[in-house]
């Protein structure tokens, strides 16, 4: 003997199709005015970028380099700090960025994810972005435009 199996017609195949796909977005819709839009918290830091002497590899003097200089002015530590220049190059920073601590850059240290090295005065600078994570978990961002960018 068979077993009767549930059959769903044309008509309710569609509707249950459309519903699949539209309660989805009626939550994401209702979540998004309850909760407002996702916005970052500012990151406690100053950016500066400028040309300050690095010590070369043999260590026997320094040369002016274009240099990111990131001051962390919180009394915390920041963790996960990522920077990039042109939303394009990167560096993720292993260690935290000390309270009270300057980090200084060159730039030239930079690269994309395919691994292409940023050139300093190749392509103009115009926007430096860091970020970190804050002591509530939460993710802080400073996006800072380079002014008089080459």
């Amino acid at each position: 003997m068979q077993r009767p199996e549930p059959k769903l017609s044309g008509r309710g195949l569609t509707l249950a199709l459309l519903l699949a796909c539209i309660l989805p977005l009626i939550a994401l819709t209702g979540y998004a005015i309850l909760h407002g839009p996702a916005t970052d918290k500012s990151l406690p830091v100053e950016v500066e970028v400028t040309k300050r002497p690095i010590p070369v590899a043999s260590g026997e003097g320094a040369l002016l380099t274009d240099v990111i200089v990131v001051r962390n002015k919180a009394d915390f530590d920041i963790p996960n700090l990522t920077l990039d220049l042109n939303s394009q190059y990167f560096l993720y920073q292993d260690s935290p960025l000390k309270a009270g601590e300057e980090l200084v850059l060159p730039q030239r240290i930079f690269s994309t994810k395919s691994n292409q090295r940023w050139v300093p005065g190749r392509y103009p600078l115009t926007e430096v972005n860091v970020t970190g994570r804050l002591p509530s978990g939460a993710r802080g961002v400073l996006e800072v435009e380079v002014a008089g960018s080459r």
